[in-house]
């Protein structure tokens, strides 16, 4: 009986002495675990959780990429298995189960494995500054190859610049193109609009005004009189090539029936006023231009409604005609529509070096060709071209090599 209040004494003793001890500086108590469990002589649990949360905050200065075979993971996956091992331990011991089911790694205090450790983070701190330095070697390598881009952009910018045309460049070598296309067979639409004639009359004009003409004061280029009565000229916009014959229109046939006889009546009185006006006014009033314009129109809206039962033929036979009226009305608006019908601008030259000097100084420009016209345009042009090639006979070459 004494012996065994005398251990109950004891044990009570030892309970209370241990209930008043302190945790040392560093140890947090961990619910669950008894902090009186040694993982190895002077180690508790606590204060093996202090160091294991020390040592993280530590690794948690390097990268990553400093640890070997996948960065944090496996170092704290080593720490937690020290750690695990103790407790696993402990629960064995102290609980009886405890969280040894849940760690199964253990701590191993042995000199080797600090050395091992103290390597391992010496080779990760060594291969850090080699990838370190590898970064800045490709960071270099990469500006240096961006300097490269950009002297070979550099290089193209400036190629280009130097072998790409101007605007002026471009706007003379489209002239030379023009002047080549309508001295070498143009097509008939571009003779009679005037067109390929203008093209020629502004070369020539060019090679005159410039003087390359002195070695051409034998070339034989003669006009027919006849010829150039039946070709039109103008001064800005419009075309009197239809009121010619003093006003006298001849009308087609899709418009002599006797559905368009008012107008054609109406229209046929007031250009024949409107001829006699400029004639002797030298000017053509507003009231007559405004009747003009809304006879026309009218008539035009006509042949649209009636022009399906008409062949094709007559139908732009008729178009054609109204067009060339409209032209003709806007030549009557001209300030100066009256030199056209008093012969100041009558095309009177024997060679192309004169019709083109006489046209240069009245401001005058070839007019579309009306009906009846035709082969005069082709005539002149033919004559133009044969000049235009002797004056400049190097064109082709000059434009194939710019090309």
């Amino acid at each position: 009986m004494f012996t065994f209040l005398k251990r109950f004494g004891v044990g009570a003793v030892l309970v209370t002495s241990l209930a008043t001890v302190r945790p040392a500086l560093g140890q947090n108590f961990i619910p669950g675990v008894s902090p009186f469990f040694q993982i190895r002589p002077g180690l508790n649990v606590s204060q093996a959780a202090f160091n294991t949360a020390l040592r993280g905050q530590s690794l948690q200065t390097f990268p990553p990429y400093a640890f070997p075979g996948g960065g944090w993971g496996n170092g704290f996956g080593g720490l937690g298995g020290g750690l695990g091992g103790g407790l696993g331990l402990g629960g064995g011991l102290g609980y009886g189960g405890g969280y040894g089911g849940y760690l199964t790694s253990y701590y191993d205090p042995s000199p080797g494995n600090t050395l091992r450790g103290s390597a391992e983070l010496t080779k990760a701190q060594g291969e850090f500054i080699i990838d370190q330095q590898r970064t800045l070697t490709m960071r270099e390598q990469r500006r240096g190859e961006k300097i490269k881009n950009d002297r070979a952009k550099f290089d193209l910018e400036t190629y280009m610049r130097e072998h790409t045309p101007s605007a002026e460049e471009l706007r003379l070598r489209n002239i030379k193109e023009r002047v080549m296309r309508s001295r070498n067979n143009p097509p008939v639409t571009e003779i009679t609009s005037a067109k390929a004639l203008n093209d020629l009359l502004q070369d020539i004009n060019s090679m005159q005004a410039r003087g390359d003409t002195a070695q051409l004061r034998t070339f034989s280029s003669p006009l027919n009189e006849d010829t150039l009565k039946h070709v039109n000229v103008t001064k800005g916009q419009g075309n009197i090539g239809l009121l010619k014959n003093e006003g006298r229109l001849t009308w087609p046939v899709a418009l002599s029936s006797i559905d368009f006889k008012e107008d054609r009546e109406r229209i046929n009185s007031l250009v024949r006023d409107a001829v006699s006006q400029a004639g002797f006014n030298g000017q053509v009033d507003s009231g007559s231009i405004s009747q003009l314009i809304t006879d026309t129109d009218r008539m035009r809206t006509r042949l649209r409604k009636t022009g399906t039962d008409l062949p094709p033929s007559l139908y732009i036979d008729a178009n054609v005609f109204l067009n060339n009226l409209d032209d003709a009305i806007r030549a009557l608006q001209q300030p100066d529509v009256g030199s056209f019908f008093t012969g100041k601008y009558a095309l009177k030259a024997k060679t192309i070096p004169e019709l083109v000097n006489y046209m240069t100084a009245h401001g005058l420009q070839f007019a579309p060709a009306v009906p009846g016209d035709e082969s005069a345009y082709l005539a002149l042009q033919q004559a133009l071209a044969a000049y235009d090639r002797a004056v400049n006979p190097n064109i082709e070459k000059e434009v194939a090599a710019k090309r």
